[in-house]
C-alpha cells in the first residue's frame, strides 16, 4: 500500500485528492489547522487515513508533526502541499503579508525540504506543490501573495534540478491553477473556474504519469504565458 501525506485536506482541492487516494489504495496522512473537518472526512473511510492537525503558522512544530505522521503511516511516497493563505491587502497591513509569508513561504519551504532529504534518504519520493499562475506577475491587490507564488513556483524547480542534477529518483511536480471553486476564491466573479472534484481528477491522472508541471486547466498553460508577456502598463491598470 502506497503512502501519501495531504497538506491542507480538510477543504476544496486537498480534501478531494485524499478521497482520491484513499479510493485508489493509498494510506493517506491528512493535516489541516480545523480538526473537525478532518475527521469528518477520516470517518468516511476510518482506515484508509492518519488525522494530524496542525497550523502551519506554527511552525515549530510542522516538522515533528510530519514526522509523527510518516511513522504512523509507515513510510512516505507522495507528499502533496495543497494548504495556503490569500487575502486581499491594498492597505498593505504589515500582519497580513507576515502570515501569507510564514504560510506560503517558510512552512511551504520547510515542508518542501523536509520531503526532499527523506526522499533523498529512502531513494525515491514524489514531491508536489500547488501554486498559482497568480505567481507569474505582481498583483497590486496582493503584492505578498503573488510574490509567494512566484517563490513557490521558482523554489519547486530548483528542487527539480537538484534532483536531476544528483541522478536522484524524485519527482518534484509544480501544480498550477487558474481560478478554482474554493473558500479562497471568495465572491470574485472570474473565468474558466474549475470544481475542486474535477480539479483533483485532473491532477492525480497528471501525478501518476510523473508530470513535472500541471495546469488546471490545461488551457491555462497558454494564457500563463500571454500573462507572463503582457507589458507592465496593462498589468498596472489590470
Amino acid at each position: 500500500m502506497k503512502k501519501a501525506i495531504v497538506v491542507g485536506a480538510s477543504s476544496g482541492v486537498g480534501r478531494e485528492l485524499a478521497k482520491i487516494l484513499a479510493r485508489n489504495g493509498y494510506h493517506v496522512g491528512i493535516t489541516a489547522r480545523r480538526e473537525y473537518l478532518l475527521q469528518e472526512l477520516a470517518a468516511e473511510k476510518p482506515d484508509a487515513y492518519v488525522v494530524k492537525p496542525f497550523d502551519l503558522l506554527e511552525t515549530d512544530i510542522i516538522l515533528t508533526k510530519l514526522d509523527e505522521l510518516v511513522d504512523e503511516l509507515g513510510g512516505l511516497d507522495l507528499l502533496i502541499i495543497s494548504a495556503g493563505l490569500i487575502k486581499l491587502n491594498t492597505d498593505l497591513d504589515y500582519n497580513i503579508e507576515y502570515k501569507i509569508n510564514m504560510v506560503n513561504v517558510t512552512a511551504f519551504s520547510m515542508m518542501c525540504n523536509w520531503a526532499f532529504n527523506l526522499f533523498r534518504k529512502q531513494g525515491y519520493g514524489h514531491l508536489a506543490g500547488i501554486t498559482s499562475v497568480a505567481g507569474l506577475r505582481g498583483w497590486r491587490n496582493n503584492p505578498a501573495y503573488n510574490a509567494s507564488k512566484a517563490f513557490q513556483i521558482n523554489y519547486l524547480e530548483g528542487l527539480r534540478n537538484l534532483a536531476h542534477y544528483l541522478k536522484l529518483p524524485i519527482t518534484v511536480t509544480n501544480i498550477i491553477p487558474g481560478y478554482m471553486e474554493t473558500d479562497m476564491k471568495g465572491k470574485t466573479l472570474v473565468f474558466w473556474v474549475c470544481p475542486p472534484e474535477k480539479a483533483a481528477c485532473i491532477i492525480f491522472k497528471a501525478l501518476n504519469k510523473k508530470q513535472k508541471i500541471i495546469y488546471v486547466y490545461r488551457r491555462w498553460r497558454f494564457t500563463a504565458f500571454l500573462y507572463k508577456h503582457l507589458p507592465n502598463k496593462v498589468i498596472e491598470c489590470a
